[in-house]
Order: C-alpha cells, then structure tokens, then sequence
C-alpha cells in the first residue's frame, strides 16, 4: 500500500487512508495487518519494520465516501 492514498474497505466500502512510518526498527520487518479505522476489518498486510497508521476520510459535510 501506498501512503497518502485513498483506500476503500473491503468489508464497509468506506474510505480510508493508510501511513506506513519507516522506523526500521532493529528486530527486523514483519507482516503487520491494516486494520479499517471505521469497522475493524482487516483490509490487507504489509511487511514493514515500520508503524502503520490507518485514518478515516470525512468530507465536508462529516459522511464517509
């Protein structure tokens, strides 16, 4: 995935967007799942040795796309 680009949940159909920090930590990269800030779904892994942040997409108006 990638960042600052507008995703739509697999479950919901709702949008979000997904941050993957690059901490390079020193235990080595793992698979971490991204989880959907609306419902809880899982929309997918990434291997990363990073952080990775989900965030909802509000409008204007306050709804969901």
């Amino acid at each position: 995935m990638d960042n600052n680009v507008i995703y739509k949940c697999t479950a919901c159909g709702k949008s979000f967007t997904v941050t993957i920090s690059n901490a390079r930590y020193p235990s080595g990269k793992k698979r971490e799942s991204i989880d959907f800030p609306w419902c809880g779904a899982e929309n997918g892994s990434e291997v990363t040795s990073g952080i990775i942040t989900t965030h909802k997409v509000v409008t204007e108006v306050g709804v969901n796309q």
